[in-house]
């Protein structure tokens, strides 16, 4: 290696990194509910719903069930990213009459009348928190 070479450091995924990729991915790619991936798009990029997105920051792609990946060595971040996520709207609604249906990513992402900017505003705003509690990047 010569002196002006710079050494690549490894990037360490955090659940923060995770929910940030995720609302990358939906402002780039497209959001849906009810459904992992709207399989009608032809893509491999396709409109993804929250989960769906952070399935495809971690696996690299579409897969059938995110959360069911238990062996696939990614699994492990995408179970904190969603663990961290659910944990965050479990606090942000603890006090809100719609405590019962936004209490998971799944609740979240498939509520009545949910938008785009408002699931990618609270995957920006739990990573924010998670840096916060955690002292940014691991």
């Amino acid at each position: 290696m010569h002196a002006t070479q710079n050494t690549v450091a490894e990037q360490v995924t955090t659940p923060a990194r995770t929910l940030r990729d995720a609302a990358l991915y939906l402002s780039r790619h497209g959001w849906t509910q009810g459904a992992y991936y709207d399989a009608t798009s032809g893509s491999f990029t396709p409109p993804a719903c929250l989960v769906g997105a952070v399935g495809m920051v971690c696996y690299g792609g579409p897969v059938d069930a995110p959360a069911q990946m238990f062996d696939a060595p990614e699994f492990a971040d995408f179970n904190a990213a969603l663990t961290y996520l659910d944990w965050y709207l479990a606090l942000r609604f603890a006090d809100s009459q719609y405590y019962e249906r936004l209490d998971t990513a799944y609740d979240f992402n498939d509520a009545k009348g949910q938008t785009v900017d408002a699931v990618i505003a609270v995957l920006n705003a739990a990573a924010d928190a998670w840096d916060r509690t955690n002292g940014g990047a691991a």
